[in-house]
């Protein structure tokens, strides 16, 4: 016996009850047709298609939309019987009940929509499955969520909205913070209190950039920045990191949170006070809600996947963290000739949208180009930035780190004294900028100063942290009081040379 033809998903009614709306009110039509396709409106349901095209074709041609204009259009294009007549346009206004519910009816218009669509994208994978077969069973995977992710993404309706819609929600938080605490943060914290002055924290939706040359402390610092994120709102940082194992992470964390040293983690070379440190430790890092995923070869895709299904599961993310964007994949360009700033670019543009979708804010560390070393005093700027251009402009923030101790221990003068790499004038002497000295590199406690440069901010100003790095074991601070003279010293230098 044959098997019946299921019909799709599709609610006669509410596709009705849409059409009848824009009929009765123009306006509401104009409000209603960005968020509306035709797909929204099953095949099976012709007559309801046809008068839809009906009424985008009006809006098109910039006239009203109303019962009149509606039969004029249908009897210009010899369908007004084919859709039912008068009696069936009629029909329509009649099943409005209200049209200050018309948010519900479109919704559950798109909820149908969505359902469609994703098994039309289901059979799909399954019919390309049975026919070429799965190469890698990951692969597949990914393309599953993938279809998934974009079709329901587009269940969100969006559109315009008052003012007065917004004021309300928006100016209660601001005073409600204000009036409980003047210095709470509009974002999650950095767990530095001079980074989150400049910063306002890092908020829903944002894409910020940290960025330094190779081995300054990039890594580090957004270590610092995931675990004080995670530990201090008890909620979920994700963190994919692309050059080392999570073993190798977790030490760094082992070592950061221990203040054991690095070398020492690594060779064994523990006595028992630092192995009941590490012990400790590890038990303080295992309550905090760190995940790490450290798929070597992650493409953009399996971020935006995985992110979606962290969030999917544990609900409201702190914070995401890219380590690095420049060694991301993409399969797309496998074996094509894309020029490396346009895939940068792509997944840079992806990383944001991700932040908006998810409103969860994302750390994206990036490397910076070799011009900073060609510069006398390796102040990094914001040009610096690989790729820059698509960079700088999805970005919220970016900051920059500068570490002069970095320079120091690989014998680079930044203060003129190494005589032979700087340009005398015809009488011998140094030029100005080589005489300046850069400040303190190191403080009373055997920190390096570095150097936190808010280079972009767009939803406020720039600035500069200054925080202390301890090499050995991966630990930023803030200075302490005693430094601060030191501190400021050393900005005052760094702005101006």
């Amino acid at each position: 016996m044959p098997t019946k033809k299921r019909e799709l998903p599709n609610n006669f009614e509410v596709e009705k009850t849409i059409l009848g709306l824009m009929i009765m009110d123009d306006h509401l039509a104009n409000n209603l047709l960005p968020s509306l396709e035709i797909d929204d409106f099953y095949e099976g349901n012709l007559q309801n298609r046809t008068i839809f095209l009906a009424i985008k074709s009006l809006k098109e041609k910039n006239q009203p939309v109303d019962f009149t204009t509606v039969v004029s259009e249908l009897l210009a294009s010899k369908q007004l019987d084919a859709v039912g007549g008068l009696d069936y346009l009629k029909d329509l206004t009649d099943s409005v009940v209200s049209i200050s519910n018309y948010e519900f009816y479109l919704n559950s218009l798109k909820d149908f929509t969505v359902l469609r669509k994703l098994i039309y994208n289901m059979t799909e994978l399954v019919d390309d499955y049975y026919t070429h077969g799965v190469n890698n069973v990951n692969d597949y995977a990914n393309l599953v969520d993938k279809r998934i992710t974009e079709i329901t993404r587009s269940r969100r309706v969006s559109g315009f909205k008052k003012t007065k819609e917004i004021a309300l929600d928006v100016t209660s938080d601001i005073l409600n913070r204000v009036n409980a605490d003047s210095n709470t943060l509009t974002g999650i914290t950095t767990g530095f209190s001079n980074l989150d002055t400049i910063t306002g924290g890092f908020k829903k939706g944002e894409l910020i950039y940290l960025a330094a040359r190779p081995a300054v402390g990039k890594t580090a610092l957004a270590l610092n920045i995931c675990y004080n994120a995670a530990n201090r709102t008890n909620r979920p940082v994700a963190i994919f990191e692309l050059e080392m194992s999570s073993e190798t992470l977790f030490k760094r964390l082992l070592a950061n949170r221990s203040a054991v040293e690095m070398d020492k983690i690594n060779k064994g070379f523990l006595n028992k006070n630092e192995k009941l440190k590490i012990k400790e430790a590890s038990d303080e890092i295992a309550r905090v809600p760190l995940y790490i995923d450290d798929c070597h070869g992650s493409n953009i895709d399996d971020v935006i996947a995985k992110s979606r299904k962290l969030k999917n599961e544990l609900g409201d993310l702190a914070l995401i963290m890219v380590d690095y964007i420049g060694i991301l994949g993409d399969p797309k360009y496998i074996n094509k000739n894309e020029s490396r700033q346009n895939l940068i670019s792509s997944y840079s543009r992806k990383l944001k949208e991700l932040s908006l979708d998810l409103q969860v804010p994302i750390l994206a560390l990036s490397q910076l180009s070799r011009k900073v070393e060609d510069r006398e005093n390796k102040k990094p700027q914001l040009s610096d930035l690989r790729e820059s251009g698509s960079l700088e402009q999805d970005a919220d923030q970016v900051l920059l780190i500068y570490r002069p101790a970095y320079y120091e221990e690989q014998g680079v003068s930044l203060n003129g004294q190494n005589d032979k790499f700087k340009k005398k004038d015809p009488n011998g002497n140094m030029p100005l900028s080589a005489q300046k000295p850069v400040g303190p590199t190191k403080s009373v406690d055997g920190g390096d100063f570095v150097t936190i440069n808010l280079v972009k901010n767009r939803n406020g100003a720039t600035g500069i942290a200054n925080l202390l790095f301890f090499k050995s074991y991966g630990r930023f601070t803030t200075p302490a009081k005693e430094t601060e003279n030191l501190v400021s010293s050393f900005e005052s230098d760094l702005n101006n040379d």
